[in-house]
């Protein structure tokens, strides 16, 4: 019983931490969602499997909070750069021109 009241106030704080911080970072990374699930499989999966770096079970748990901030850093920097000149990541433009059939417009 105890444990959901203290996921309760887990998120209560991220809620609160969310609504005082700028959100544009944030909401950059939002639009180019499918784009940063798919370059985070890439990435994951060439640091740590064989056709990579192969680090699989090979990194200790610290170890594994630096590639995580380190991945986020990135995808955060590159979502607000592509987002300058973008209306959309290339995944999400190519996932509305094949299910809405016509292109839409790409840069800003």
């Amino acid at each position: 019983m105890g444990s959901a009241f203290v996921a309760i106030g887990y998120i209560s704080v991220v809620m609160v931490l969310l609504k005082s911080i700028k959100m544009g970072a944030l909401a950059a990374v939002g639009r180019l969602a499918f784009t940063n699930y798919l370059l985070t499989t890439l990435l994951c999966g060439f640091v740590f499997y064989g056709h990579g770096l192969g680090k699989f079970g090979q990194v200790e748990r610290w170890e594994q909070a630096i590639y995580v901030v380190g991945i986020w850093c990135f995808l955060i920097v590159f979502s607000l750069i592509w987002s300058r000149k973008f209306y959309y990541g290339p995944v999400e433009w190519f996932w509305r021109y094949l299910t809405y059939g016509n292109k839409p417009a790409f840069r800003k």
